[in-house]
């Protein structure tokens, strides 16, 4: 495995993220009698015509999208007597996509154990944001969509209903831009709530009516207590972005380069070289700010490899000599099997919060 091939699988893992960004693909659990199975929609003529029609009208919602439609939805019918919705979880378990979405009725303890699913595997490779009904889970996977009594003409829908629309709006909104303000105007009316900017500090994703139109509000995930994560994973389009690079890197690399070459310094310092086109790529496309992108090999990571190796060995003399070695000289030490790299970018923003000031013949006017 050379560096022009490496290169070349990262340059397509850095144009499928934008792709990608652009047009978001959804996971959706339903429970039915027909239909069973998994099943991949890219329109609505993909939808089996089997289904309750409550079910599809829940797909057409999500189809509908925002700025642009889903990519697809891959969708999982599980049997609505004996099916379970972590078995339609387990049949997804193949796929890749940015935001999943339960039934329409789903509740407790569907929607605790669909939580939990989604925030242990996200620990691995797993980037589907999950889209749920009332329910506060404080993690940055899941996005916690409360509003109530949500008006479509003559039909008035709960957050469970409108979760699958929810979830297609968020798919629909490229990686430059933030689905906060998002418009529904098939939307006629909604519940006000009492205080929105205490909803949202709350983790709460909220519909709000301005008086010309109902719209989302800050597009927010359910995280509140951050401890040592960053703010921006409050904010769905900051994961979003981030799930998607760390993925792509990952696995293109598991794919094209895991087992392929000795760990020698020269083959990791090949594998930098195509991680920073990676990136470069990724800030060249706005997902980056420019020149903010990096990857080098972890000097305290491999220090402290090291030093564990040789502590456990009981050879007092090398973790001496480890210890005193610079990071020039302690990133082109062997690590077996083991390589450490970091890898590092700041991920644009959308414009959310505007400061307009008015000037006027007499003075200033704030805006």
């Amino acid at each position: 495995m050379g560096l022009p091939q490496l290169t070349f699988e990262l340059k397509k893992a850095a144009d499928t993220v934008m792709a990608r960004t652009t047009q978001g693909i959804i996971g959706m659990i339903l429970k039915d009698t027909k239909a069973l199975g998994v099943h991949v929609i890219y329109q609505e003529s993909d939808i089996p015509t089997d289904l309750g029609a409550d079910n599809i009208a829940y797909i057409k919602r999500a189809l509908t999208g925002y700025i642009n439609r889903p990519s697809c939805i891959y969708l999982a019918v599980v049997d609505s007597t004996s099916g379970t919705v972590s078995g339609g979880f387990a049949d997804l378990g193949q796929y890749s996509y940015d935001y999943l979405v339960g039934p329409p009725d789903i509740a407790s303890p569907d929607t605790t154990s669909l939580a939990t699913l989604v925030t242990n595997q996200r620990k691995n490779r797993y980037i589907g944001k999950l889209v749920l009904p009332s329910t506060a889970s404080d993690n940055e996977g899941i996005i916690n969509f409360t509003s109530t009594n949500i008006k479509v003409g003559s039909t008035t829908y709960d957050a469970g209903d409108y979760a699958s629309r929810i979830a297609g709006v968020l798919a629909g909104t490229p990686v430059s831009c933030s689905a906060t303000n998002a418009p529904l105007p098939e939307v006629t009316g909604v519940d006000a709530v009492e205080d929105p900017d205490d909803a949202i500090d709350g983790g709460e994703l909220i519909l709000v009516n301005d008086g010309r139109q109902v719209k989302l509000s800050r597009a927010v995930t359910s995280l509140v207590t951050l401890g040592d994560k960053p703010a921006a994973l409050k904010k769905i389009k900051m994961v979003a972005a981030v799930d998607l690079i760390r993925y792509y890197a990952l696995t293109t690399i598991e794919d094209n380069y895991l087992g392929k070459c000795a760990n020698t310094y020269d083959n990791k310092c090949i594998l930098l070289t195509a991680l920073r086109g990676y990136l470069q790529t990724l800030e060249n496309g706005d997902v980056l700010l420019e020149k903010s992108s990096g990857a080098e090999l972890d000097a305290t990571a491999i220090r402290e490899f090291l030093i564990n190796q040789a502590t456990e060995a009981g050879d007092t003399d090398e973790v001496n000599r480890i210890k005193a070695l610079d990071d020039a000289a302690v990133i082109k030490e062997d690590t077996g099997s083991y390589v450490f790299i970091k890898i590092y970018g700041y991920v644009l923003d959308a414009m959310e919060d505007f400061a307009v000031v008015l000037e006027v013949s007499n003075g200033l006017m704030a805006a």
